[in-house]
């Protein structure tokens, strides 16, 4: 016999708080993220960036960051750390993390929002197209962090750069 049971689930977006840190390492899936998640969340507390997460039952189950720092000469917010888990992905909520980020980013009188999708994840170009972004380049590099254990890994990185102007 298989039974099918419909939870109907309630989901704010909203801004990181201090408490929800731990909660984004996401039970070991990201802690060796945790310097990263910290230095997101300071420069949250400074204005350089925000940290939007889709909160379920008080656990960020999706998250958005925005660096609006890193592209301000070109007059753009970069999005970063862009992901939900699991289970509640093909839900609609990436769509609404972004759009809640989008409305952030235009708040700011920012005219344009960029993702960076690594290019061997053609899936994740296709949201990005499908929600507006359109292709601009690409970009390679690479990125260091050390993990709570000490250990420093660098993650090279190979995206297509995509753009999307922010309209009233």
């Amino acid at each position: 016999m298989i039974e099918r049971l419909v939870l109907p689930l309630e989901v704010t977006i909203r801004l990181c708080v201090e408490t929800d840190l731990p909660h984004l390492e996401w039970f070991g899936l990201f802690t060796p993220h945790r310097d990263i998640i910290r230095s997101a969340f300071d420069g949250q507390m400074r204005g350089d960036t925000a940290m939007l997460v889709a909160d379920i039952n008080g656990f960020p189950a999706g998250q958005v960051w925005i660096d609006f720092r890193k592209r301000r000469a070109e007059g753009r917010a970069l999005l970063w750390a862009v992901r939900v888990m699991p289970p509640f992905q093909r839900t609609g909520l990436g769509t609404r993390l972004i759009g809640a980020a989008e409305g952030l980013i235009h708040s700011r009188d920012v005219p344009a929002a960029e993702a960076g999708v690594e290019r061997d994840n053609a899936a994740a170009r296709r949201f990005y197209e499908r929600l507006g972004y359109r292709l601009a380049g690409t970009e390679r590099g690479s990125y260091s962090f050390t993990t709570p254990e000490g250990v420093t890994r660098t993650v090279p990185r190979d995206e297509w750069v995509l753009v999307k102007t922010l309209r009233g």
